[in-house]
Protein backbone atom coordinates (compact mmCIF):
# COMPACT_ATOMS: atom_id res chain seq x y z
CA UNK A 1 0.00 0.00 0.00
CA UNK A 2 1.46 3.06 -1.24
CA UNK A 3 1.29 6.31 1.67
CA UNK A 4 -0.09 9.42 0.51
CA UNK A 5 2.59 12.70 0.86
CA UNK A 6 -0.17 14.90 2.32
CA UNK A 7 -1.26 12.54 5.14
CA UNK A 8 0.11 12.64 9.21
CA UNK A 9 0.93 9.69 10.23
CA UNK A 10 -1.39 8.78 13.16
CA UNK A 11 -0.09 8.63 16.38
CA UNK A 12 -0.87 6.41 19.80
CA UNK A 13 -3.46 8.20 21.75
CA UNK A 14 -2.60 6.96 25.22
CA UNK A 15 -4.67 7.14 28.45
CA UNK A 16 -2.68 10.04 29.69
CA UNK A 17 -3.01 11.81 26.52
CA UNK A 18 -6.71 11.17 26.46
CA UNK A 19 -7.28 12.54 29.93
CA UNK A 20 -5.12 15.84 29.46
CA UNK A 21 -7.34 16.74 26.61
CA UNK A 22 -10.57 15.84 28.15
CA UNK A 23 -9.67 18.30 31.18
CA UNK A 24 -8.84 20.49 29.06
CA UNK A 25 -11.91 20.64 26.99
CA UNK A 26 -13.72 20.27 30.50
CA UNK A 27 -15.86 17.37 29.17
CA UNK A 28 -17.60 19.29 26.46
CA UNK A 29 -18.46 19.03 22.96
CA UNK A 30 -15.84 21.16 20.67
CA UNK A 31 -18.40 21.61 17.85
CA UNK A 32 -21.99 22.22 19.47
CA UNK A 33 -20.92 22.53 23.46
CA UNK A 34 -22.98 19.68 25.05
CA UNK A 35 -21.62 17.81 28.02
CA UNK A 36 -19.97 14.27 27.03
CA UNK A 37 -21.54 11.14 28.16
CA UNK A 38 -18.65 8.21 28.82
CA UNK A 39 -18.45 6.06 25.74
CA UNK A 40 -21.09 8.64 23.78
CA UNK A 41 -17.94 11.18 21.85
CA UNK A 42 -14.42 9.78 20.35
CA UNK A 43 -11.62 12.45 19.92
CA UNK A 44 -11.22 13.41 16.66
CA UNK A 45 -8.41 15.98 15.26
CA UNK A 46 -9.96 19.01 14.50
CA UNK A 47 -7.79 19.30 11.00
CA UNK A 48 -7.55 16.01 9.75
CA UNK A 49 -5.12 13.95 9.11
CA UNK A 50 -5.40 13.58 5.56
CA UNK A 51 -6.00 17.12 5.10
CA UNK A 52 -2.35 17.88 6.69
CA UNK A 53 -3.29 18.18 10.07
CA UNK A 54 -0.93 17.15 12.78
CA UNK A 55 -1.38 14.70 15.02
CA UNK A 56 -0.54 16.80 18.32
CA UNK A 57 -3.06 17.42 21.40
CA UNK A 58 -3.29 20.50 20.39
CA UNK A 59 -5.14 19.08 17.14
CA UNK A 60 -6.98 17.12 19.19
CA UNK A 61 -10.63 17.87 20.40
CA UNK A 62 -13.55 15.93 21.58
CA UNK A 63 -16.55 15.43 19.77
CA UNK A 64 -20.07 13.91 20.07
CA UNK A 65 -20.91 10.89 18.10
CA UNK A 66 -23.58 13.29 15.97
CA UNK A 67 -21.17 15.79 15.13
CA UNK A 68 -18.26 13.02 14.75
CA UNK A 69 -20.24 11.73 12.08
CA UNK A 70 -20.74 14.98 10.12
CA UNK A 71 -17.40 16.27 10.45
CA UNK A 72 -15.81 12.89 9.21
CA UNK A 73 -17.98 12.51 6.20
CA UNK A 74 -16.87 16.49 5.42
CA UNK A 75 -13.53 15.78 5.72
CA UNK A 76 -13.61 13.10 3.73
CA UNK A 77 -15.42 15.13 0.69
CA UNK A 78 -12.71 18.12 0.97
CA UNK A 79 -10.24 15.36 1.03
CA UNK A 80 -11.26 13.53 -2.01
CA UNK A 81 -11.89 16.91 -3.78
CA UNK A 82 -8.18 18.05 -2.66
CA UNK A 83 -6.76 14.95 -4.20
CA UNK A 84 -8.46 15.15 -7.54
CA UNK A 85 -7.09 18.39 -7.86
CA UNK A 86 -4.05 17.57 -6.84
CA UNK A 87 -4.10 14.62 -9.98
CA UNK A 88 -4.90 16.67 -12.03
CA UNK A 89 -2.78 20.05 -11.58
CA UNK A 90 0.10 17.22 -11.75
CA UNK A 91 -1.43 16.13 -14.89
CA UNK A 92 -1.72 12.69 -13.62
CA UNK A 93 -5.98 12.32 -14.58
CA UNK A 94 -7.03 13.51 -18.09
CA UNK A 95 -10.41 14.35 -18.46
CA UNK A 96 -12.98 11.55 -19.85
CA UNK A 97 -14.85 13.71 -21.99
CA UNK A 98 -12.57 16.59 -22.89
CA UNK A 99 -13.85 19.74 -24.90
CA UNK A 100 -14.91 19.18 -28.90
CA UNK A 101 -11.53 20.78 -30.74
CA UNK A 102 -9.37 21.13 -27.22
CA UNK A 103 -6.05 19.32 -27.18
CA UNK A 104 -7.58 16.80 -24.89
CA UNK A 105 -10.15 15.75 -27.60
CA UNK A 106 -9.43 13.54 -30.85
CA UNK A 107 -10.34 16.03 -33.45
CA UNK A 108 -9.25 19.27 -34.13
CA UNK A 109 -10.46 22.39 -36.04
CA UNK A 110 -7.93 23.38 -38.86
CA UNK A 111 -7.88 27.01 -39.15
CA UNK A 112 -9.90 26.70 -42.72
CA UNK A 113 -12.68 25.51 -40.53
CA UNK A 114 -12.19 22.06 -41.42
CA UNK A 115 -12.67 19.36 -38.79
CA UNK A 116 -9.63 16.15 -38.82
CA UNK A 117 -8.44 13.32 -36.82
CA UNK A 118 -5.78 14.94 -34.64
CA UNK A 119 -2.54 12.44 -34.63
CA UNK A 120 -1.20 10.68 -31.34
Amino acid sequence: MTEDVGTTKRGHLSTRRKLAIFEREKGLCALCGTRLMPGKFIYEHMRALELGGSDTDENIRLTCLPCAGTKTRDDHKRAAKAKRVKAKALGLKKSKNPLPGSKGSKWKRKLDGSVVKRDD
